[in-house]
C-alpha cells in the first residue's frame, strides 16, 4: 500500500493544476465556437455530426481501454506497456480503415451524399487517436496531472486557432476536420516529448492475460456508456436534416464541457489515486467521499446555472441562427446534476477491482437509454419537437431512472452508505438552489421588465450566480483551497 501522505501531495497537487488548466482550456474552447459558430453556421457542424457519434464507438474499441489497465494496475513493467502500445496501434490502423470502408454506409444510412468524403477524411483520426495513449497513461499513473492538462490545453487551442482560420478561408465542415486532426498531432507530439518512456519491439513471452481480461471488461463498459451518449445523435441524424442535428448536438456537447472539462481529467486523478488506497478500506472511503464532495461544488452551479442562461448563451456564441439551440441547452444542462457523478463513478467500480460490475451496469443502463430514446424520438416528432422533445428525453431517463440505481450499485460495491454519499453534497446543494433563484430573479428583471439584449443580460446574469454561490457555498470551497483532496488523518480530524 502506499504511503498515504505521499499520495495525499499528489492529489492536492493534482485536483489545483485540473482546475486551473481546465478553467483556461473553457475559456479557449467557448472562443473557438463562437467563432466557428457565426462563421460556418448550421449544416457544417450537422454534417460533422452525423459521423462523429459513428467514429466515437469505434474510437472505443479501437482504444480497448489498455489505457485504463496502464493506470489502474499497480505492478506494470516496461515490456508490458510496449506490447500493450503495439496492440493499440493495430487496433488503431485497423479501425480507421474499417471507418473509411464503412464511409459508403453513412452515406446510405443518413442519405446524405456529402458525409462520405468527411467519413473518409475523420477516419484517420482513429490511429492518430491511439499514438499517444499510452504516454498520457504513464503520465496519469505518475500524478503529473499538470502536465496532462497543459498538453491537451495547447492541443486544444492550436486546433482552434487552425480552424478559425480554416473556416474563415470558406474550408466549410473541412475546417472542422482540420481542427481534429491538429489536436490530435499536437497532442501525440508533446505527450511523446514530455513522456520519455518509449516502446520496444516486443510482442511474445509478455505476460498480458490479466491486462486483456481487465481491458475486456472496461472496453465493454466504454462502449455500453459510448452508446448511451451516442445513440440518441445517431437516431436524431436519421431522422432529421442536418441543421436540426446541430441544434441538438451543438447543445448536447456544450452542456457537456463543464462536465468533460473538470470530470474527465479528474477521473484521471480518481483512478489511480483509488487504485493505491484499494488495500485501506477506511483511507478509500475517505477519498471516495472527498471526490463525490468535489464533483457537487463544480457541478451543481455549472448545471442550475447553464440551465437558467441557455437562450441568452446561444444568442450570444451564435447569434440569430443558433437561438433555437437555447431552450434545447437549458433542458440537456439539468442533467449535469447527475452527469459528472454517473462518469465518475466508473473509476470506482474500476479502482475496486469490480470492472466487470461496470459491464453489466452499463449493458442495463444502455438498453434502458436506448428504449427511452426511441420512444422519446416518435413522441416528440408526432408533436412537432424532435429536438426539444429528446434533450428532454435523455435528461429525465438519467435523473429520475438510470442514475439512481447506478449509484446504488456503485457504492453497495464499496460500502458506502447512502446518508454518507448526500452529506458530502449538503453545502454545494443549498447554495446552488440559492443561485438559481437568484440568477432566475434577476434575470426576469432585466429580460423581462427591462429588455436588456443578450450579452449584457448574460454577463450580469454570470457575475450575479458566482458571487452569490462563491457566499453560499464558501465553507466547501475553503475546504478546497485549504485542503484539496487531501485524504490524511489530520485533514479529516479538521474538518
Amino acid at each position: 500500500m502506499s504511503n498515504p501522505q505521499p499520495l495525499s501531495e499528489s492529489i492536492r497537487r493534482g485536483s489545483r493544476a485540473v482546475v486551473a488548466a481546465q478553467v483556461a482550456a473553457q475559456l479557449v474552447s467557448l472562443g473557438v465556437l463562437a467563432a466557428l459558430y457565426r462563421l460556418l453556421g448550421l449544416e457544417p457542424f450537422g454534417l460533422i455530426g452525423m459521423i462523429l457519434p459513428v467514429l466515437a464507438l469505434v474510437r472505443i474499441l479501437a482504444n480497448s481501454s489498455l489505457d485504463v489497465a496502464t493506470i489502474q494496475q499497480s505492478v506494470l513493467d516496461d515490456r508490458q506497456v510496449s506490447a500493450l502500445f503495439w496492440i493499440n496501434q493495430a487496433l488503431g490502423i485497423s479501425a480507421t480503415a474499417a471507418m473509411a470502408a464503412a464511409a459508403p454506409l453513412l452515406v446510405w444510412f443518413y442519405s446524405e451524399p456529402a458525409v462520405l468524403w468527411l467519413t473518409v477524411a475523420l477516419a484517420g483520426t482513429l490511429w492518430l487517436n491511439v499514438a499517444s495513449l499510452q504516454h498520457l497513461a504513464l503520465l496519469q499513473r505518475e500524478l503529473r496531472l499538470g502536465a496532462v492538462g497543459a498538453i491537451r490545453l495547447a492541443a486544444l487551442a492550436l486546433a482552434g486557432a487552425a480552424a478559425v482560420a480554416a473556416a474563415t478561408a470558406g474550408w466549410g465542415a473541412w475546417a472542422l476536420v482540420l481542427q481534429q486532426y491538429i489536436e490530435l498531432i499536437v497532442l501525440a507530439a508533446l505527450a511523446w516529448l514530455i513522456e520519455p518512456w518509449r516502446p520496444r519491439w516486443v510482442l511474445r513471452g509478455v505476460e498480458l492475460g490479466r491486462l486483456l481480461r481487465f481491458g475486456g471488461h472496461c472496453t465493454f463498459g466504454a462502449l455500453m456508456f459510448g452508446w448511451i451518449g451516442n445513440i440518441d445523435k445517431i437516431l436524431v441524424a436519421y431522422a432529421l436534416p442536418p441543421q436540426l442535428v446541430a441544434l441538438y448536438r451543438e447543445p448536447f456537447n456544450l452542456m457537456m464541457k463543464p462536465v468533460t472539462v473538470v470530470i474527465t481529467p479528474l477521473t484521471g486523478i480518481m483512478l489511480p489515486a483509488l487504485s493505491r488506497a484499494a488495500d485501506d478500506p477506511d483511507q478509500y472511503r475517505r477519498l471516495m467521499l472527498r471526490f463525490t464532495r468535489f464533483i457537487g461544488l463544480v457541478m451543481f452551479p455549472a448545471g442550475v446555472g447553464l440551465a437558467i442562461v441557455g437562450p441568452e448563451t446561444y444568442r450570444v456564441l451564435g447569434g440569430p441562427r443558433w437561438a433555437p439551440a437555447g431552450p434545447v441547452l437549458s433542458v440537456l444542462a439539468l442533467s449535469i446534476l447527475a452527469q459528472g457523478f454517473f462518469i465518475a463513478l466508473g473509476s470506482v467500480f474500476t479502482s475496486s477491482g469490480h470492472a466487470e460490475r461496470v459491464s453489466r451496469a452499463s449493458f442495463v443502463a444502455a438498453v434502458v437509454f436506448t428504449v427511452m430514446f426511441v420512444l422519446g424520438l416518435t413522441v416528440s416528432q408526432r408533436a412537432g419537437a424532435a429536438v426539444l422533445g429528446m434533450a428532454w428525453t435523455y435528461t429525465l431517463t438519467l435523473l429520475l431512472i438510470v442514475f439512481p440505481a447506478y449509484l446504488g450499485y456503485a457504492l453497495k460495491t464499496v460500502h458506502v452508505g447512502y446518508r454518507d454519499w448526500l452529506a458530502e453534497l449538503k453545502v454545494s446543494a443549498s447554495a446552488a438552489a440559492g443561485m438559481a433563484a437568484t440568477v432566475a430573479g434577476c434575470r426576469w428583471l432585466l429580460a423581462g421588465v427591462f429588455e436588456w439584449p443578450a450579452l449584457p443580460l448574460l454577463v450580469v446574469e454570470v457575475a450575479v450566480g458566482i458571487v452569490v454561490y462563491t457566499l453560499l457555498a464558501w465553507p466547501d470551497i475553503r475546504w478546497f483551497f485549504r485542503e484539496g483532496l487531501r485524504t490524511s488523518a489530520q485533514g479529516s480530524a479538521d474538518e
